[in-house]
């Protein structure tokens, strides 16, 4: 993976050194919006991360970032609109670990999740929570499996996206754990659906789930981590809870433009994302939502999509998972 990644970092940055660099003096152009694209509906943890470093964004180059939500399409709509816009820097998609997986999950997927970005840099990343509605009977992740073994109830869990949707079948895959798929464009419509009891079981993101189960109206049974997340001190975590393995699931979330963007405005864009990142309220609103703030270069980040995707193809393989899509 070095070999692979090693060239075009010291290309990157021979050229930034160099200065190469009209067109990151002139980035972004003054006047002219820079639209973020945001692939989940509104109130979920990307369309938050979204508008948190946006505006962070904004104020630093005194320029309008505007937050598009395109939801659906297992997120090709919103980041086919980011993969085909004009490489001025104008356009930034807001991407998650979901979209690698979507290759895996997916067998007619039309997009390289690889090959068709120029990735900015990491956000962050945190674990998914598995969690029920709190007037459930429900109290343990092992009272859940058992549960969902009625074959009279035919038990549904919600998800938001491929990642959540992974995550759950990889879990079922290694336990007893039932539940027919039920998918929904973004967090919010997904936790409508189980607070409305449309459902038995979710598996979210930490970041939307949160303030649901502090207002009381969700029960946390489990985050797909090993350990127990810190944030979540009194949750379980899957070896606790009672899932064998070794295996891990969660989300990260990074930035990325269109491919073949100059490497001078990816590095100009990549150190003021970081820059927002260190900044202590942004820390510390990021982290509030249980996402462990992860700062990274463009190399890294592509790397990380990478790696993942081979990752994922490797889980599915090793635990005979076949999605039937």
């Amino acid at each position: 993976m070095k070999r692979i990644f090693l060239p075009v970092a010291i290309t990157a940055a021979s050229i930034f050194m160099m200065g190469g660099s009209a067109l990151a003096q002139d980035y972004p152009k003054k006047g002219k919006p820079i639209n973020l694209i945001v692939p989940f509906a509104p109130g979920g943890a990307s369309d938050i991360l979204a508008r948190l470093v946006g505006q962070k964004l904004s104020e630093q180059w005194e320029t309008p970032v505007v937050v598009q939500n395109k939801p659906g399409g297992d997120m090709v709509i919103a980041l086919q609109s980011v993969a085909r816009a004009d490489k001025d820097g104008h356009t930034i998609g807001l991407t998650t670990s979901s979209f690698a997986l979507n290759k895996v999950v997916k067998k007619e997927f039309p997009m390289d999740p690889v090959n068709d970005f120029s990735f900015i840099g990491l956000i962050g990343q945190s674990p998914y929570l598995l969690a029920v509605g709190a007037d459930s009977p429900i109290r343990h992740f092992k009272d859940l499996e058992k549960a969902t073994q009625d074959k009279n109830a035919r038990p549904s869990y919600a998800s938001c996206c491929f990642g959540t949707y992974f995550a759950a079948e990889m879990i079922k895959n290694a336990t007893r754990l039932d539940g027919i798929h039920v998918p929904y464009k973004g967090s919010s419509p997904a936790l409508n659906a189980i607070l409305s009891k449309e459902v038995e079981y979710i598996i979210d993101t930490t970041t939307a789930t949160k303030p649901f189960i502090n207002s009381g109206k969700l029960r946390p049974l489990m985050v797909t981590s090993r350990k127990r997340a810190p944030t979540f001190p009194d949750v379980p975590g899957m070896t606790e809870a009672g899932v064998p393995g070794d295996f891990e699931v969660g989300v990260w979330y990074g930035f990325a433009f269109p491919p073949g963007m100059p490497a001078d405005i990816v590095r100009k864009t990549n150190a003021a994302l970081n820059q927002i990142l260190a900044m202590p309220d942004v820390k510390a609103r990021i982290e509030s939502f249980d996402i462990e703030v992860t700062p990274s270069t463009p190399e890294q980040m592509t790397a990380r999509v990478a790696g993942d995707l081979q990752s994922y193809i490797t889980a599915t393989k090793s635990a005979g998972l076949n999605f039937g899509n």
